[in-house]
């Protein structure tokens, strides 16, 4: 047994022992509070007795009552165990000493206790149930006075009894159907939903019929094809009738007005003739006027393909890679020298070819074969020449470099200007085209770009 150091006086009566045991904070840990399903106001009286069922510490109903061994009188178990952490541990009903630190658990005086009657907490809400304190928290979770939020999160606070009046009726967040096409939405979208709801039926705004209900995505029909009362114009409007009246009344008004609607069409009538007459005396003037345009542009049509510009983009990379070897030669874009002329292509060797070869830009063209080269004159022999467009911001300062050849149409040259019996001929033009050093400081670069111009001098005309 722990030595008595006299903390509790003897001689004290019952309730100053209580009171200088639960305020002594410097030798003895608060007393725990524990959560309790009910209170000891909720039990009946009698056979609850606070004097026998209430403990002498916490001041409330026992929670896994245990019973002292030297006196036999009863505390909550947590109410024990910090008792007896205090430096004098004495039993707070007789001051008797505590002996040990496991006391007798009392469960006989226990299930007499689950036993009493009491009466529900939500009692004064109107819930008349009365059950031996076991069965409370049962209740508890399935009492209809007992307040619940609601399932959907809408916020609501509610008795259970009220959730189903309250889904039915007020909950904002229940998805509900609409009577009319079906659409499941949120209640607190259905005045949304029924303001665009296509299927919900509206009478007519004409109120042609007062009966009638027509589905709001078939009114604009209704108001356009049937409603009697719907204001129309009159059908001859186009040719100057201005009656406007309803539906139900147009008919009383075509029939009196045939006469005027005869003389409006025969007005127009007469219109249209004398315009078509006027159309047809400029059909045959323009004709003659498209016959002589079209012999114009078919003369265009032969020469205005007799050139290309060709854009090289990316000027220094690729002529590096022809000086290390690769890509030594760059194709131009096929071009003819009219619609149903020679077939071309020029290329260029941008590290040169030849004797042009390292120090000059080397420039070439070859025939290939056409889809008309049947009816045109070979060998091939129309001069060919070659500018490189300088880009000198002042045009007036531009100077172009040029070389031009005129192809020998000599049986020695049938390779290269005869009609081509493979996809192409082989390729004639100049090896010492321009030299490197003049292209790098002529202004002929610009952006990393040249511009390379092709010209045939074939006029097309004596061509098919």
């Amino acid at each position: 047994m722990k030595e008595d150091t006299g903390s509790i006086k003897s001689g004290l009566n019952e309730q100053e022992v209580i009171q200088q045991v639960n305020n002594d904070e410097d030798k003895m840990p608060e007393i725990e509070k524990v959560e309790r399903p009910l209170t000891k106001n909720y039990f009946k009286k009698p056979p609850f007795e606070e004097r026998k069922h209430l403990c002498p510490v916490c001041e409330d109903i026992f929670v896994s009552p245990v019973q002292i061994k030297e006196c036999g009188h009863r505390l909550c178990q947590h109410c024990y165990k910090t008792i007896w952490r205090s430096p004098e541990p004495k039993c707070p009903k007789c001051s008797g000493d505590l002996d040990d630190k496991i006391p007798d658990v009392d469960q006989a005086f226990e299930n007499d206790m689950n036993e009493l009657p009491c009466r529900c907490i939500n009692h004064e809400w109107g819930c008349k149930v009365e059950v031996p304190f076991t069965q409370m928290i049962t209740h508890k979770g399935e009492c209809e006075y007992s307040d619940i939020l609601c399932d959907n999160d809408c916020g609501a606070k509610f008795q259970r009894r009220f959730k189903q009046k309250h889904l039915d009726k007020d909950c904002p967040k229940k998805i509900i159907s609409c009577p009319y096409c079906d659409d499941r939405h949120l209640r607190e979208n259905k005045k949304e939903h029924l303001e665009d709801c296509l299927l919900i039926p509206l009478p007519c705004p004409n109120k042609c019929d007062k009966t009638l209900t027509i589905p709001r995505g078939q009114l604009d029909e209704h108001i356009e094809k049937e409603c009697p009362r719907a204001k129309l114009m009159c059908e001859f409007e186009s040719l100057g009738c201005q009656h406007r009246c309803s539906r139900e009344k147009m008919a009383k008004h075509m029939k009196s007005e045939i006469i005027g609607h005869v003389k409006m069409i025969f007005g127009v009538v007469l219109e249209q003739k004398e315009k078509l007459d006027n159309h047809a005396q400029k059909f045959e003037e323009h004709e003659t006027i498209m016959k002589q345009v079209d012999s114009r542009v078919g003369d265009l049509e032969k020469i205005a393909h007799s050139q290309i510009i060709w854009r090289i983009e990316d000027y220094t990379r690729k002529l590096k890679e022809a000086k290390a070897g690769n890509a030594e030669t760059l194709f131009s874009p096929t071009f003819t020298t009219s619609k149903h002329g020679y077939r071309l292509c020029a290329s260029v060797c941008l590290n040169g070819d030849g004797k042009g070869k390292g120090t000059h830009m080397s420039v070439f063209v070859s025939v290939l074969k056409g889809a008309f080269d049947a009816l045109l004159k070979w060998p091939f022999h129309y001069r060919v020449t070659f500018f490189l467009l300088n880009q000198h911001e002042n045009p007036e300062e531009r100077k172009h470099v040029k070389f031009s050849i005129k192809p020998n149409p000599i049986p020695d040259n049938e390779p290269f200007l005869g009609r081509p019996r493979l996809e192409k001929n082989a390729s004639f033009g100049g090896a010492k085209f321009i030299k490197h050093e003049e292209i790098e400081s002529g202004n002929f670069i610009k952006d990393d770009t040249v511009f390379l111009k092709v010209s045939v001098d074939c006029d097309g005309l004596s061509e098919p």
